[in-house]
């Protein structure tokens, strides 16, 4: 990987130009640089790196109505297209939204990806509904956890034990560490998510 100079692509329909505030590093990123998702990614180089961002937008593309210039965005650009790392990113309008005044840009770029995931699992594949129970195995997975209980669903979830109090604070009960023994707990949740990836299928399939 090395760094280069490069006058950015102005934005086509439906794409935005957005001067980047901050990026987020995270599973996807690393799944790609380590050449493990090229059924995705394509294996042609050279190629940019980076996914999730916040910015400022700089140019909007013929169609581009819910942005303008100035906004201040969140969002994702696409896996092939990918470079957040850069300091401006070409994204597709339907792939960002405007941030909110009362998050800061770490926090913008900590959100598009993760927020996302959790989204699909738990109402697209999860088909999650209010009043049902989530258990979310590393339930410091906030987005995950939030959702969940906005959603107006009751969360449980695993942890470390040095965190047990936050996971707590953020509103996860019952709270077990990550070597626990799943039987006892068999039955007492609608939607099981594995936030991190790491739960053993011989556990998942206990539940």
């Amino acid at each position: 990987m090395r760094l280069e100079d490069f006058e950015p692509a102005q934005p086509g329909r439906g794409e935005v130009l957005v001067r980047v505030r901050a990026a987020a590093v995270n599973p996807m990123d690393a799944g790609i640089r380590g050449g493990r998702l090229q059924i995705m990614t394509g294996r042609k180089f050279p190629r940019a790196l980076g996914h999730d961002f916040p910015g400022v937008v700089e140019a909007i593309g013929e169609g581009v109505t819910r942005v303008r210039v100035g906004d201040e965005v969140l969002g994702g650009a696409s896996i092939k297209g990918a470079g957040a790392f850069a300091e401006m990113v070409l994204a597709e309008e339907k792939g960002i939204a405007k941030k909110p005044a009362n998050i800061s840009w770490e926090e913008g770029a900590a959100l598009p990806t993760p927020a996302v995931t959790a989204y699909q699992a738990l109402v697209n594949k999860g088909k999650l509904k209010a009043g049902q129970s989530v258990f979310v195995a590393a339930a410091l997975g906030r987005s995950a956890v939030q959702l969940a209980l906005m959603m107006g669903a009751s969360v449980g979830g695993s942890c470390r034990g040095t965190v047990v109090q936050e996971a707590h604070d953020l509103g996860v009960s019952p709270i077990v560490e990550f070597d626990f023994d799943p039987a006892k707990l068999a039955g007492r949740f609608d939607v099981v998510l594995d936030a991190s990836g790491k739960l053993p299928l011989n556990r998942r399939r206990r539940w």
